[in-house]
């Protein structure tokens, strides 16, 4: 009976080891992925108030040009309109 506690001691151990590791692994990405959003939505946030004070009222389509502009050249990459959008929002509730 030793030996066979001893042989799955020595499966067990190292699977459940492989386990914990991939999950632990998963939750540094999740994390990692979370603070991305949300620098995304701090740069995206300041871009909006940025073209609102170059721009002024009535000028939607220049605004959101240079915001999806500014935030590709801050290595933000394509930005969908749906942020921009929701950084809008956000910067219109503040007022």
């Amino acid at each position: 009976m030793g030996d066979v506690a001893m042989v799955l001691g020595q499966i067990l151990l190292p699977g459940t080891g492989t386990l914990l590791a991939g999950f632990l692994v998963a939750l540094a990405l999740q994390q990692v992925k979370r603070i991305k959003d949300q620098r995304l939505r701090e740069l995206l946030t300041t871009l909006v108030k940025a073209a609102e004070q170059i721009y002024g009222p009535q000028q939607g389509a220049a605004k959101l040009d240079y915001v999806t502009q500014q935030a590709a050249a801050r290595g933000a990459g394509k930005v969908a309109r749906a942020a921009v959008e929701a950084a809008v929002f956000e910067v219109s509730k503040g007022r």
